[in-house]
Parts: structure tokens; sequence; C-alpha cells
């Protein structure tokens, strides 16, 4: 299938939800067009107030996002409402070419699938090439939802009022609303408990070389990986690119090389673009190890992230405490 066209407007959406993943700010209306101001004009005032702020690394809290609409308002003098209304308009056209898209692939596929079934006397050879044309257009398939998700919310186009499920809409993993249960549990039976964080090395740069479905397919792919490897274990995915496991059942000797095998799988995994096959490259993660001493969760989510950003730092691909 041929790459699809982004017309600049839907880029500086994409490089919008960038922004707040970078700086792990939820995806709140509010946020969002604040990070669209910074990333349309990088030459502006609030621009330039964003970089000394984060030069020396650190994150934009809520705090400060608040703070510097307060500073430099709630709008946008060149993002009047005429513009505005433009970008929707663009970004409702964007949405009607994925819609043509997603028709013709399927439409492909339907007759892909014809002529194999077909020529049903080359089995089982035909069946080699069905199973990988499914394979390919269940990935395209998967990264034109992604793209519908991400423009819907974008525009803002209303649709059935989400219900809170305490789960990641991306990776079906709990979210910090559906953890906060496995956490609170762990604070009263007075067991110890092994608590590991992963996080994908870099997710930020394969979102921006390979844009942001392909930077979900790797989320996906490490979920079920961990899934794979701690089978039966309540899987978190705690923000952007972070995963926890908690395990009352595994000592740390067990735990450390279960940890290891998912950073290997991972590693080994050869993710692909889509339409042109071509690998993204070596995808690694890195992980802090932490045992509860009796502490809260939070101070120990402290400890293992702290653990795992030491990891990422030395290079990633690596274990932690």
């Amino acid at each position: 299938m041929a790459k699809l066209g982004f017309e600049p407007v839907f880029q500086q959406a994409r490089n919008a939800l960038d922004f707040l993943e970078h700086h792990q700010l939820e995806p709140t209306a509010t946020n969002y067009d604040f990070a669209l101001r910074c990333v349309a004009h990088p030459a502006s005032e609030l621009a330039r107030d964003v970089y000394e702020r984060t030069y020396r690394g650190s994150p934009l809290t809520s705090g400060d996002v608040l703070a510097l609409l307060e500073r430099h308002g709630t709008d946008d003098p060149g993002m009047a409402i005429g513009r505005r209304e433009r970008m929707v308009a663009r970004q409702a056209e964007q949405l009607g070419s994925l819609t043509s898209d997603a028709h013709d692939l399927t439409e492909a596929l339907g007759r892909d699938v014809g002529t194999i079934v077909k020529q049903s006397d080359d089995w089982p050879t035909g069946t080699s090439d069905l199973i990988a044309r499914l394979s390919e257009a269940e990935r395209d398939l998967a990264e034109l939802r992604e793209e519908f998700r991400t423009l819907r919310n974008a525009i803002g186009v209303s649709g059935p009022q989400r219900v809170e499920t305490g789960h990641d809409e991306l990776t079906q993993a709990l979210n910090q609303v559906g953890a906060s249960r496995v956490l609170a549990a762990l604070v009263g039976n007075g067991r110890p408990y092994v608590l590991i964080m992963f996080i994908i090395d870099d997710l930020v740069g394969i979102n921006k070389r390979f844009g942001r479905p392909v930077g979900d397919n790797v989320l996906n792919a490490f979920a079920a990986t961990l899934r794979e490897i701690f089978p039966g274990v309540e899987l978190i995915r705690w923000t952007g690119n972070e995963f926890i496991i908690v395990t009352t059942d595994l000592a740390t000797m067990a735990a450390r090389p279960l940890a290891e095998d998912a950073l290997a799988t991972l590693k080994a995994r050869r993710l692909k673009l889509r339409g042109t096959g071509a690998w993204i490259g070596a995808v690694t993660a890195s992980a802090g190890m932490v045992v509860s001493q009796g502490e809260a969760p939070e101070a120990l989510l402290a400890r293992a992230r702290a653990n795992a950003q030491e990891a990422a730092a030395l290079g990633g691909d690596q274990i932690k405490g």
C-alpha cells in the first residue's frame, strides 16, 4: 500500500502528541492546545519560555503548563478562530483520506484472498502467500486504526462517553487507576514482593523516525512479551513508555532471569514497517528492580524508576537493582 501523505497540519498534530509524551503530560484538551502552540510556533515567546525551563533536561509539569498559560494567555494570536476552523477542516479531509485507504486496503485483500483460493492446486505454496498477505494487511489496518484515533482526538470528534475501565486503551494493560487496587493490596498483606519497572529505550526517537503508529506497535509488542514471560501477573502501563510488573510469588533470584528474558526477547524481535517490510532495527528496554522492605508502594515505584532510568542512561538493554 502506498505511504499515506501527511499534510503539515496533521504532522503538527503528531508533533504535539510527541511533545506531550516527551514531557509525560496527560493528553487533555488544555495540554494538547498548549503543545500545539509550542510546536507550531517554535520562535514564539511561549516556546522560548518552554526551552528556558527545560534545556537542562527537566520535563515540564502540569503546574508549569498552567503557569505558562497564565503568563502568555490561553489563546494564541497566531491561532485565531478562522485558522482553527481551517485546521479542523484539513484534519477532517485527512480522516476522509484514511477512510479511503482503509476501503482500498480491505478491497485489495479480498481480491488477493479470492485469487489464492482459486489457485488451490498450488497449496501449500498458496497458503504461505496467504498468511504473508494477511499478516501485512493486519499491520496496515492496525496502523490505520491508530491514525484514525489520533486524528479523532486531535479534531475533538465526539463519540460515546468514555467509561474508565482501569485499563490502558492501547495495550489493555492496567492503567494507573486500575493499578491502584493492585498496589493497595500490597500494603495490607505484609508479604514481600518484587517490583520491576521496564522502560522502552528511546521510544520518543522511534516515534520521530517512523511515526507514532510504529511506536504504538512497539508498545504492544513489548506488552505481549511481558505477558508471555510473566504469565498470570497483572501488567501495568504506568506512563508512556513505562510498564510495571509486581510479583509476590517470586524471589529476586527468580525474577531477575525472567526480566532478562523479557529484554532479550524484545531485542530479538524484528519489528517491520508497514508496506515496505523494512526492519526498524533492534528495539531495547531497560529495567529497574526493587524488593519491598515495608515502605509505601509510591516510594518503591520511585526507586524502581530511578534504577530503570540509570540503566537506560548507561546505554539501555540492562537491569539495575
